[in-house]
């Protein structure tokens, strides 16, 4: 059931089934994706270096290193950002799990839900606001 708390690990239907919104906002392009276009860039440089420096042009083989090393940068960037985005979307995950538990324990123990929730978005509002988000 999607969570109706506001915050940023609320679910939304999407093509690939339920995806939270953090999921969502962060997947321009699938890590595998800019993976491959990376090692074929990698690829390409290294191999237009070879075969510009045999022909003797040196500002086409220096043209090609720079096309590897956006490449390399690609994989460097993918293989650091990956995992630190998923563990923090998996703490995010988490929160958002307990933060509905107490929900449902106030709601419980009589509080009006909708307070409730009011309350929660609005801390969450106040909270991206002093964090500057």
């Amino acid at each position: 059931m999607p969570s109706r708390t506001g915050c940023a690990t609320s679910r939304w239907s999407g093509a690939e089934g339920h995806v939270s919104a953090a999921d969502a906002q962060t997947r321009i392009a699938a890590p595998s994706v800019v993976r491959a276009v990376g090692l074929v860039f990698c690829v390409a440089g290294i191999a237009g270096m070879i075969i510009t420096s045999i022909a003797n042009s040196i500002d086409a083989a220096i043209a090609f290193g720079f096309v590897g090393a956006t490449g390399a940068l690609a994989l460097l960037l993918v293989g650091v950002l990956v995992p630190a985005v998923e563990r923090a979307a998996s703490l995010d995950e988490e929160q958002a799990s307990r933060l509905e538990e107490r929900v449902a324990l106030l709601v419980a123990a009589g509080a009006n839900e909708d307070e409730v929730r009011a309350a929660v978005d609005a801390a969450t509002e106040l909270g991206r606001r002093s964090r500057g988000g």
